[in-house]
């Protein structure tokens, strides 16, 4: 699980984002260990829902900081190149879910792909992100605070805001508050406006939970 601490920039996103990460993990193993993958159509709907929402969701975060966290960390620790070789190593490990990322893709889309396979293509996956995921909060994270000043990271956090847009919002944040701690909960409210609130409780959470992800 993620820790969260205070700072002068407010990690709440990074950090809970790698927590639903970790949730979807689990739910993924559970379908790959046949409780949602194998005959039953609707179940399968639900787990390829739940997998292209996952996958989208890593795709979104790993492009953001890959484009634009990363080159701005990278002025900022010039002076530090153990710290600019750990931003290398970070976005190699990016690179190398790609094809794990795809294994699963194959063995989802044929239902006649055996259990053992399944469980194998899910678990590769499941232990390159959660090293990754590691990594980058043992390794990563802490140096934002010495590369970025508040207004840096203020910076970068609108840039992602508007490359999201109200549509990316509106399945970002019901993915995000899926089965969320009430810590992870009240971090994310916290920053909420209240129109943003408001579309969440009305618009984006129904809508998320009739797309019926992984279990319904």
């Amino acid at each position: 699980m993620a820790k969260h601490t205070k700072s002068h920039v407010d990690l709440t996103i990074m950090l809970v984002s790698h927590d639903a990460f970790r949730r979807d993990l689990r739910r993924l193993e559970k379908a790959a260990a046949g409780r949602g993958h194998g005959d039953d159509p609707l179940a399968r709907k639900r787990v390829a829902t739940g997998w292209q929402i996952f996958k989208s969701q890593l795709h979104i975060h790993h492009e953001g900081e890959d484009r634009d966290l990363w080159p701005r960390m990278v002025k900022g620790l010039a002076h530090r190149p153990g710290t600019l070789a750990t931003l290398r190593e970070l976005e190699a490990e990016h690179e190398r879910l790609d094809p794990l990322l795809a294994r699963v893709d194959a063995v989802l889309a044929d239902p006649l792909t055996p259990a053992d396979r399944v469980e194998e293509a899910v678990a590769d996956l499941a232990t390159c992100l959660e090293s990754h995921l590691e990594h980058e909060e043992a390794d990563g994270l802490p140096y934002i605070q010495e590369a970025l000043t508040a207004q840096e990271w203020k910076a970068f956090t609108a840039v992602q805001r508007e490359s999201l847009g109200p549509t990316g919002a509106a399945e970002l944040f019901p993915w995000l508050l899926d089965e969320a701690s009430e810590e992870n909960l009240r971090r994310v409210r916290s920053f909420m406006p209240a129109p943003m609130r408001m579309a969440m409780k009305t618009l984006w959470g129904p809508a998320y939970q009739a797309r019926g992800t992984w279990t319904g």
